[in-house]
């Protein structure tokens, strides 16, 4: 044992305690130092525990099984609802009443063979006990086929295995449903065997079919093969058991596809222009009410004297009229009858000034005049000449004139006119020779007043002139008056709001209605200033003091003050003149829909869209030209202003003069209001195009608000011409001493980034003096930016027919 000792060898440790919970000590060195965060409202957090947290889960649980609950209720049933399934044909060698008939083949139910013409027609599905009403619309009218997918739980596109889907009209088509909202929707084709006879050899076209249906719908990958009975029977599984998606905007309103129309003459006044228009039909969204108005696309609004209930829904339950007596069957019968309130009613008036949170115009400023002003607006005071501060006099040369005295940089020079010699005459002709000079090589700017007054008949206006004084240009002229137009937005987009006064024109005229601003987007500039340039209804238009409040309340109103819901089948009477009476159709083959507004949406108001200009369109977009806007179930002719998407305080806004790509922006007009965020689609006329109309934007209806000011912005420059340190004399700004005296208020600022004002004027020429917070090269530009306010163009209805 001699020389040994003890080695340590490898041991491990007693395990370490592991609590299930931290000590205080242990929490206490884990928080060490730490602060609680504060919250910027000076609301605590409170704490979710798991039962609340579970319970939550519960009740969304539950809402969303009695939602589902409910729209079973509402399809099933021989008496319930009927599916709405409208067929839309991308390709012209496949037939809508093939589809439909392949379809309804699995439940043993033979259609009658017809051409495509447009048909709504009702059939009863045995197998799974539901009611479709299948709406073909006219492939030919794009508005019907928008029209009759408005309204549509599904629909149903056509594919052909042997044709592509046209770029001009098929693909127009799936985008303006795109935009105005689709419910549910699936692809079928009809014609695979006659791409081969071999099911194996149909599956490359299927596949591709497929793969460019799920382009536009990605949510979707199948598309059914109604010639294999199979295939069929799956879709229409699909359309029987599966429950359409909502569709917001439309399902926050009550509206229904008739199925009977009828006129009834006025008993009370046979000579009257007016009757009643009896459409029959089941109740869809949230429901009718008899004081509201109703709108019939293509026709208009219209008051609403009556609705009688047919039926009740499958949703509420069922009276039994085997124990009742007489008294009760005739109360009964008196609860399913609703007339309209003469006290209540909405009215057809265009324009209100009172109810809701309309503000008044007690504050309504009526003493601004453009005509009293004595010189330029700047921050929403004018300039006033009389408040010059004093400043120190210098002693100049004996025998300096007046006129050679301001070429002094100094601020202020005292001297006796009785002291002025012939230099004046030297130095004034020398100006005279420089503003000749620039005169030889000016060129006067065509942007300005005439560009934002477009009528609605220009069109009209030319053909009422006569076709003699039209003179056809040649190829070569229309193709160079076509890229000075397109030009024009690309020197806005790249020189913006840069203007040059003509040299013989006064900038006093032309700039009057301008101010100076500090700064736009913190600026205070008075809505309801008054403005002899301001729309004449501007005074009468429906003014909402907060839209998103209102707009909430209204939506829950009109769901608790429904007569008749969904489900329901309805009898309505609608005052209608018998002048229209030849635009009704037969609802069994084009579709005949009613829709419900929402108390004030027939009334104008100072609204605003987001709009986005569509991809595919380059023609230039400027402000007030007319477009067709599509927004819920309306349809106006509009001359938006369009403005930027700024959001700022004092919500005042940079005027745009063109839509540009790649950009949001809001275009405003007055036209009536809607309270059901819809989607808006921007179109322009176009007979060369397939549908007649070509898409320009899209976007969706924002609010109508009428203290949203839009201010125009023009840029006046001027070169530098003498340097002196931080003094500059600046010239081709103004052409006379008035315009320099007048815009002597408002800021300058160069295109580096300097700002200055200006001292004092120079000559007769419009030259002056100017002084600035830094050196100023020879390359720099000055500028002065004014503004003025731009007013909403009104809107008229537009119903296809233009």
């Amino acid at each position: 044992m001699a020389g040994h000792s003890h080695r340590t060898s490898v041991k491990n440790g007693h395990k370490t305690f592991k609590s299930k919970h931290a000590s205080k000590g242990a929490l206490k060195r884990l928080y060490k130092g730490k602060v609680e965060k504060t919250i910027a409202n000076g609301k605590m957090i409170k704490t979710i525990t798991k039962f609340q947290r579970k319970n939550t889960a519960k009740q969304l649980r539950s809402k969303k099984i009695s939602s589902t609950l409910e729209i079973r209720k509402l399809f099933e049933g021989k008496n319930g609802a009927e599916k709405i399934i409208t067929v839309i044909l991308l390709t012209e060698d496949i037939s809508a009443n093939d589809i439909i008939s392949k379809l309804v083949k699995s439940d043993d139910i033979e259609i009658p063979e017809k051409d495509d013409s447009p048909l709504v027609n009702d059939v009863f599905i045995t197998k799974y006990k539901t009611n479709l009403k299948f709406i073909v619309p006219d492939m030919s009218n794009f508005l019907n086929i928008l029209d009759s997918a408005k309204v549509a739980d599904f629909v149903v596109f056509g594919l052909s295995g042997t044709s592509e889907v046209d770029q001009e009209f098929g693909e127009q088509v799936i985008r303006a449903l795109e935009l105005q909202g689709i419910s549910s929707y699936i692809g079928v084709v009809t014609n695979l065997s006659k791409v081969h006879k071999k099911e194996k050899f149909q599956l490359d076209v299927k596949q591709s079919l497929e793969s460019y249906f799920k382009h536009f719908f990605p949510n979707e990958d199948h598309i059914f093969n109604l010639e294999k009975s199979s295939e069929a029977l799956n879709a229409l599984r699909f359309l029987c058991q599966r429950y359409p998606r909502p569709v917001s905007w439309r399902d926050n309103r009550g509206y229904l596809v008739a199925q009977k129309v009828d006129f009834v003459e006025n008993n009370n006044d046979p000579n009257s222009e007016n009757g009643n228009l009896v459409i029959e039909g089941t109740v869809r969204g949230v429901g009718f009410n008899a004081d509201r108005l109703v709108h019939i696309p293509g026709l208009g609004d219209f008051q609403v004297n009556g609705i009688e209930r047919i039926l009740n829904s499958t949703r509420g339950p069922k009276p039994s009229t085997t124990t009742l007596d007489e008294v009760e069957l005739l109360d009964a019968e008196l609860s399913n009858k609703f007339e309209a309130n003469q006290a209540t009613r909405e009215t057809l008036e265009e324009y209100a000034l009172e109810d809701l949170d309309i503000e008044e115009w007690s504050d309504y400023d009526d003493d601004f005049e453009y005509e009293n002003l004595t010189s330029a607006r700047y921050d929403d005071h004018g300039f006033l000449p009389g408040r010059e501060t004093a400043a120190k006099k210098v002693k100049l040369p004996k025998g300096t004139s007046e006129y050679q005295a301001k070429w002094y940089l100094d601020d202020v020079i005292d001297i006796d006119e009785d002291d002025e010699i012939e230099d004046h005459i030297g130095e004034e002709d020398l100006v005279e020779k420089l503003q000749t000079e620039y005169d030889e090589d000016m060129n006067m700017d065509t942007d300005d007043l005439a560009s934002n007054h477009v009528a609605f008949s220009t069109t009209d206006a030319q053909t009422e002139a006569g076709d003699d004084d039209f003179i056809d240009l040649s190829p070569e002229e229309e193709e160079r008056q076509w890229r000075e137009f397109k030009a024009q937005e690309s020197d806005d987009r790249d020189f913006p709001d840069e203007i040059e006064l003509n040299p013989t024109e006064s900038g006093i005229e032309r700039m009057k209605r301008y101010r100076g601003l500090k700064n736009l987007h913190s600026c205070v500039w008075n809505y309801n200033e008054k403005d002899p340039y301001a729309p004449a209804e501007w005074k009468r238009i429906l003014k909402i003091g907060d839209y998103k409040n209102i707009r909430n309340r209204l939506l829950k109103e009109a769901k608790k003050s429904a007569q008749v819901i969904a489900g329901d089948r309805i009898k309505i009477y609608i005052q209608f003149p018998k002048c229209l009476l030849e635009k009704i159709t037969d609802p069994t083959q084009i579709l005949v829909s009613v829709y419900s507004l929402l108390p004030h949406e027939h009334k104008n108001a100072m609204v605003n869209f987001s709009v986005e200009r569509w991809e595919a369109y380059d023609e230039p977009v400027p402000s007030h030209e007319p477009l067709i806007v599509q927004y819920g179930v309306r349809r106006y002719t509009i001359q938006p202003l369009f403005s930027s998407a700024s959001n700022s305080s004092n919500n005042v806004h940079k005027y745009e003069r063109f839509l540009h790509h790649d950009t949001i922006s809001i275009a405003t007009c007055i036209a009536p209001v809607d309270f059901t965020q819809s989607p808006a689609i921007f179109f322009k006329s176009n007979p060369n195009d397939p549908k007649g109309l070509e898409l320009v934007g899209q976007g969706s209806f924002l609010n109508a608000d009428h203290t949203r000011i839009l201010a125009k912005r023009a840029v006046l420059t001027g070169h530098p011409f003498r340097f002196h340190k931080n003094v500059v004399t600046v010239r081709y700004m103004f052409f006379n001493a008035d315009d320099v005296e007048w815009f002597k208020s408002i800021p300058l600022f160069t295109k580096s980034g300097r700002s200055g004002f200006i001292k004092e004027s120079l000559g007769t020429h419009g030259y002056f003096k100017a002084s600035f917070d830094a050196k100023l090269s020879a390359q720099d530009i000055v500028g002065m930016a004014l503004f003025k306010r731009m007013w909403p163009n009104t809107s008229l209805p537009w119903y296809g027919e233009e």
